[in-house]
């Protein structure tokens, strides 16, 4: 099988993944339409898939900077575009050719709460690239349904200021999923992806469907 066989079959599960393991993903705002380094929190396991599902959504194949030690153990995912941090040509070759940059600034999977310390890596790249910087604030939530949610609201840093935006960010859609329904989709979000219903949900439809 051709690396791009192998890379559009790894897309496919990984939609599918998300789709099984989440109830959906909502966007608030849209990514550029050009190469640009996507930077977001790392506060869940499901930020890269989530990334991921959002950029193919609007006609991307982005690229993933990793750490050098996770990708030799899953070195599959080279087919995908991810590139070790120690090779920052490589990153700056992929950013060259059009396609998005996924970073995750803080270096590390941390617990869900307040922005970590931020690394200058997607400030460096992207100048070195010439491409903006989408900051993409990411919560993925259990909220009032049986999966959890997972919600991205983008904006385009003006100045490369990732630590400041990010964390504004942050605290806005925290607020928002403190004041929400939770058993809504939060206001001003659109569906990128559809997960798994509640139980509920699946019992209350085919309840309607059989004794409509």
């Amino acid at each position: 099988m051709t690396s791009s066989r192998r890379a559009a079959a790894f897309g496919f599960c990984f939609e599918q993944l998300v789709r099984g393991g989440l109830r959906g993903v909502w966007l608030r705002n849209t990514p550029p339409a050009a190469a640009f380094v996507w930077a977001a929190n790392h506060h869940s396991w499901w930020d890269g898939f989530v990334a991921n599902a959002v950029l193919r959504h609007h006609g991307h194949e982005p690229c993933l900077l990793m750490d050098a030690d996770n990708l030799r153990r899953f070195g599959f995912l080279t087919d995908l575009g991810a590139i070790p941090v120690d090779q920052p040509r490589k990153a700056l070759a992929a950013l060259g050719s059009g396609r998005p940059l996924i970073i995750f600034p803080e270096a590390e999977l941390r617990a869900p709460g307040p922005l970590g310390p931020i690394t200058p890596g997607a400030q460096w790249l992207a100048r070195k690239a010439q491409v903006p910087i989408a900051i993409a604030a990411t919560r993925v939530v259990l909220r009032g349904h049986q999966k959890p949610e997972a919600y991205v609201d983008v904006s385009v840093s003006p100045d490369g200021d990732v630590a400041g935006e990010l964390a504004a960010r942050l605290q806005v859609l925290d607020g928002e999923l403190a004041d929400s329904d939770p058993r809504e989709p939060l206001a001003g979000f659109a569906t990128v992806l559809t997960g798994r219903l509640s139980w509920d949900e699946r019992i209350s439809r085919w309840t309607a469907r059989t004794h409509g």
